[in-house]
């Protein structure tokens, strides 16, 4: 299984670790045991297709679990893996522009546990925090889920774009609790075990030791409407920013040469062009319906230059149901050579769904 871990799939990827001592608990936490013990029945392992990432229960009665969009976007026929066990999902509300979405078990277990959401506003620099999840290094039903621990570094982190392919968050917790490829989706707990956060992404680079966590009271509010089945900023395409270093990279194990994508890439760049790139669209979208496909790089939308997913959700949280936004852009490895040739300018009219809910996939 190719596990997904760059660009808008990014799954916490980090180039290295930091050592760090823990700060000293508060009287009132768990002991490290004691929350692993109550939050490990409750985190799973989110599997698709075309990769995995982690999730938790927060509603055991009604079997709902919550992850990252970006764990799920695209995928089909998923399934939660809890222990030794594994179990059908459907998705049932996605909203890309949160990376939040929110799956639901076709068959309830009986023995099925949640955990609850403690108060994000409370968190503050030095707490104590721990974080679950199933990296993409081990695998395999069965396996556990890997507990880390760290400290909280900036609890508000505001109004975020950390890449080009990535969408803005609006409320992000920064912290120490090592999340690798793979745990996105998975919770972060404070010292009563309760989830102040959903582990999102990791710094790379020369950055060390830097993670980051939507936080818990913005996850929340979104996942009731996602809960509903609200299908909500999503035209129904996968994006990566145009000068992201690692966008030949999501064509490995595809039929397009990633090498033929990094020329294009190049070429483009070099000739001053600024841009979304259209990784796919999905059957039956309001993208695929204005007939957008891979290799088609995204200029402008309702007049507006965007240069990253995060500038096209903002034109997205401010549209609405049914509207069509006019969408331009440039020809790259999808030009024929014939009637359409590389650099060339297209226009479409991108129709958005009427309805916001959805069905599932």
């Amino acid at each position: 299984m190719k596990v997904r871990c760059s660009g808008p799939v990014l799954a916490a990827a980090v180039l290295a670790l930091g050592t760090a001592a823990l700060p000293p608990a508060y009287a009132d936490d768990m002991d490290p045991r004691e929350i692993y013990e109550k939050a490990a029945p409750a985190t799973v392992l989110v599997a698709g297709e075309g990769g995995s990432g982690s999730g938790f229960v927060y509603d055991a009665e009604k079997g709902l679990v919550a992850t990252n969009a970006h764990v799920v976007e695209g995928q089909a026929s998923l399934k939660v893996m809890i222990g030794d066990k594994t179990q059908p999902a459907r998705l049932v509300g996605i909203d890309p522009c949160e990376d939040l979405a929110v799956l639901e078990l076709t068959s309830v277990p009986p023995d099925l546990k949640a955990l609850e959401f403690g108060k994000s506003k409370d968190v503050q620099t030095a707490d104590t925090v721990t974080a679950l999840g199933y990296p993409a290094s081990i695998g395999g039903v069965g396996q556990k889920a890997v507990y880390t621990a760290g400290s909280v570094q900036n609890p508000q982190v505001a109004d975020a774009e950390p890449s080009t392919s990535l969408p803005r968050y609006p409320a992000l917790i920064q912290h120490s609790a090592a999340v690798n490829a793979g745990n996105s989706g998975g919770p972060l707990l404070n010292g009563q075990g309760q989830v102040v956060g959903v582990n999102t992404l990791g710094s790379g680079g020369d950055v060390q030791g830097q993670f980051f966590s939507i936080s818990g009271d913005h996850a929340r509010s979104v996942l009731d409407g996602l809960a509903e089945g609200v299908r909500k900023n999503d035209p129904g395409w996968i994006l990566m920013g145009l000068d992201d270093p690692s966008l030949s990279t999501w064509f490995e194990d595809t039929d397009i040469d990633p090498a033929a994508v990094e020329k294009a890439q190049k070429q483009l760049i070099d000739s001053g062009v600024t841009g979304v790139f259209v990784l796919s669209s999905r059957t039956n979208s309001p993208a695929e319906k204005a007939r957008l496909t891979t290799g088609d790089v995204i200029t402008a939308v309702k007049d507006t230059r965007v240069e990253s997913v995060g500038g096209i959700c903002d034109i997205l949280q401010s549209a609405s149901p049914g509207e069509a936004l006019p969408v331009m852009g440039k020809y790259s490895i999808n030009a024929d050579g014939k009637e359409v040739k590389f650099g060339d300018d297209w226009k479409a009219d991108l129709i958005l769904d009427k309805e916001s809910t959805t069905t599932g996939q």
